[in-house]
C-alpha cells in the first residue's frame, strides 16, 4: 500500500493535460530537423571516439560511465553505422525531453510557466546542439530532467512510491556521467532545508529508491575496482584545485553561458534564479525549493571550480532545462507588456542562433585557417582517410597508428572496412576492445597524427625504424582544416600496444 505524504499543494493546483498544439508541433518539428542535421553533418572527434566504445559495450570506460556507449550501440543496431544511427539517442531525447520539462514545470508552477519554459528551452543553443550530437552529456541531462520530473510527481501526488522512480532515474543518470551525483545532493538539500520534508526519512520507499540507484550504478563501481579506480582518479582528480585563484575562468564560464543559452535567455534565467532562491529561502515554497535543489549543488560546484581551473561549458548542460524554468519565472515577475517583449526577443534571438548553428554544421558559413571553429573537426575526413589509405598502401604498412583518441576515432569510422586503426598511447581507453592481432601490430605501421602533436618522444625507443614521410592535410572545399605528420614505423622493440 502506498504511503501518503503531507508535502503536496492544494488539490486545485494539480495539472493534467498536454502542452498546447502549437508547442507540441514545434517539439516534434524541431526533433525532425535535428534528425536531418544529425544525418547530414560529420561526427565530432568525441562522437567518433564514443563509437569505438559502442563496438564492444562494457560495464564502464576510462573517461565516463557506459550509458553513451550503450545508446550508440542501440542506435547503430537500429539505423546502421552512420551519423544518424550513432546520434539517434540524441535526437530522441530532444523529442522526449521538452515534454518532460513541460510536465515538471506545469506541476510546480502552472501551465503558463510550463509553456514559456519549454519554448525557452527549445531556443537554447546548447540544448539545440545537444539534440544533434551525442556525448555523455546527452543521457546525463536527460536523466537529470527525468529525476526532477519524478520528484515533482512525488510532491504533487503525495505517493511515496515515486521515490522508487526517483531512485531508478537517478541511478540511470549515474550510469551516464559522474556529474549526476549532484542529483542526490540536490534531493538531500531539498529534504534537509524544510522540516516538513524530514518525515520523508521515515518512508521505506526513499531508502529503497536509494538502494536501486546504487545497484544501477554497480557496473561503474565494478569496472573501477577491476581497473585500479582509474576512471574515478581521472574525473574526481579535477575536484582538487591545481592552480591559484583567478577570475579568468569565471569570466570564461559566464561568457560561454551567455552564448550557449543566448544573451536574453541567460539574463532572464539568472534573474529567475535569484527569484527562485529568494522565494525558497523567504517563503519556504516547495516548488521553488525543488527547482533550486536541481540547480544549486552543481552550479555551486562549477563556480568554485572555475575560481581555480577552467569549467567546461558543457558541464552545466543538465542545468539548462531548469534554468529555462527560471527564465519563465522571471517573465512572470515583470509587467505584462515588458514580459511580452522580453519573451519575444529571447525566443527570436535564441532560435536565430540555433538556426545559424544548424546551417553552419551542414554547410559552414565561414571557414578558413585561424578561425576558431569547433565544427571544423567534423569536416574533410572522408577524403583525408582515402589519402591516408593510399599512403599506407604505397609504403607497405599493414595498419594505421595514432597517438590521440580523436584521430583514432575519426579514421576508424572512415576506414571501418579497411585496416586496423589503433592508438599506441593511452591504451587504457581501449581495454574493452578485443586484443589486437600480434602478427598485424608487429608489421609496419603508418603513423598519422596532428602536426602540432608531432611524433611522441618515446617512439624512437619503441621502434628501430622510424621514417618520416612528410605531411597530409585534411581539407574541406579547398580550405585546410588541419595538417598531420606521417611516419612509417617498423621493427618494434618489445610489446607494440603497451598499457
Amino acid at each position: 500500500m502506498a504511503t501518503e505524504l503531507t508535502i503536496a499543494p492544494p488539490r486545485e493546483q494539480i495539472v493534467v493535460g498536454w502542452p498546447s498544439a502549437l508547442l507540441a508541433t514545434a517539439i516534434v518539428g524541431l526533433a525532425l530537423v535535428r534528425m536531418v542535421v544529425a544525418a547530414a553533418s560529420g561526427l565530432t572527434d568525441d562522437e567518433a571516439y564514443y563509437r569505438l566504445w559502442a563496438l564492444a559495450p562494457a560495464l564502464s570506460y576510462y573517461d565516463h560511465p557506459p550509458m553513451v556507449a550503450w545508446l550508440i550501440a542501440a542506435g547503430r543496431w537500429t539505423f546502421g553505422d552512420n551519423p544518424l544511427g550513432i546520434r539517434l539517442a540524441a535526437t530522441l531525447t530532444s523529442l522526449i525531453g521538452p515534454f518532460v520539462l513541460w510536465r515538471t514545470a506545469a506541476i510546480l508552477f502552472g501551465r503558463q510557466i510550463a509553456e514559456r519554459a519549454t519554448w525557452i528551452a527549445l531556443a537554447m543553443p546548447l540544448l539545440a546542439v545537444g539534440g544533434v550530437i551525442i556525448t555523455p552529456d546527452t543521457p546525463s541531462a536527460f536523466f537529470w530532467g527525468l529525476s526532477g520530473w519524478a520528484l515533482a510527481e512525488l510532491y504533487i501526488s503525495r505517493n511515496a512510491n515515486w521515490w522508487l522512480a526517483v531512485g531508478v532515474l537517478a541511478g540511470l543518470g549515474l550510469l551516464s556521467k559522474y556529474t549526476n551525483l549532484f542529483v542526490g545532493a540536490g534531493i538531500a538539500l531539498w529534504i534537509a532545508l524544510l522540516p516538513a520534508n524530514w518525515r520523508q526519512l521515515k518512508c521505506w520507499q526513499l531508502w529503497l529508491g536509494g538502494a536501486l540507484a546504487f545497484v544501477l550504478a554497480l557496473p561503474v563501481l565494478i569496472w573501477n575496482f577491476e581497473h585500479e579506480w582509474a576512471s574515478f582518479a581521472k574525473q574526481f582528480g579535477r575536484v582538487v584545485p591545481h592552480e591559484a585563484a583567478t577570475s579568468r575562468f569565471l569570466l570564461e564560464f559566464a561568457g560561454a553561458y551567455l552564448g550557449l543559452a543566448s544573451p536574453f535567455i541567460a539574463g532572464l534565467s539568472l534573474w529567475g534564479l535569484w527569484i527562485t532562491l529568494r522565494t525558497a529561502v523567504v517563503s519556504r515554497s516547495q516548488p521553488h525549493l525543488i527547482l533550486a535543489a536541481l540547480i544549486v549543488p552543481l552550479l555551486g560546484y562549477l563556480l568554485v571550480h572555475a575560481v581555480h581551473e577552467r569549467a567546461q561549458p558543457n558541464w552545466a548542460a543538465p542545468l539548462y532545462p531548469a534554468l529555462a524554468i527560471c527564465a519563465a519565472l522571471a517573465l512572470s515577475d515583470s509587467s505584462v507588456g515588458r514580459a511580452r517583449h522580453l519573451y519575444r526577443a529571447a525566443l527570436a534571438v535564441g532560435f536565430a542562433l540555433c538556426a545559424l548553428l544548424y546551417v553552419h554544421a551542414v554547410y559552414p558559413i565561414v571557414r578558413g585557417p585561424g578561425i576558431g571553429d569547433p565544427t571544423s573537426q567534423m569536416r574533410g575526413w572522408s577524403q583525408f582517410a582515402k589519402d591516408v589509405e593510399r599512403a599506407r598502401e604505397a609504403n607497405g604498412a599493414k595498419w594505421i597508428a595514432t597517438s590521440s583518441y580523436a584521430t583514432t576515432g575519426q579514421l576508424a569510422f572512415q576506414l571501418k572496412s579497411g585496416p586496423p586503426v589503433m592508438q599506441l598511447t593511452e591504451r587504457i581507453r581501449y581495454l574493452h576492445l578485443p586484443p589486437a592481432n600480434d602478427a598485424v601490430t608487429r608489421s609496419p605501421a603508418l603513423f598519422v597524427d596532428l602536426a602540432r602533436s608531432g611524433l611522441p618522444a618515446t617512439f624512437p625507443q619503441r621502434f628501430r625504424s622510424v621514417v618520416p614521410l612528410g605531411t597530409l592535410s585534411r581539407t574541406y572545399r579547398g580550405t585546410v582544416m588541419a595538417t598531420y605528420v606521417v611516419y612509417l614505423l617498423a621493427d618494434p622493440i618489445g610489446p607494440v600496444l603497451q598499457r
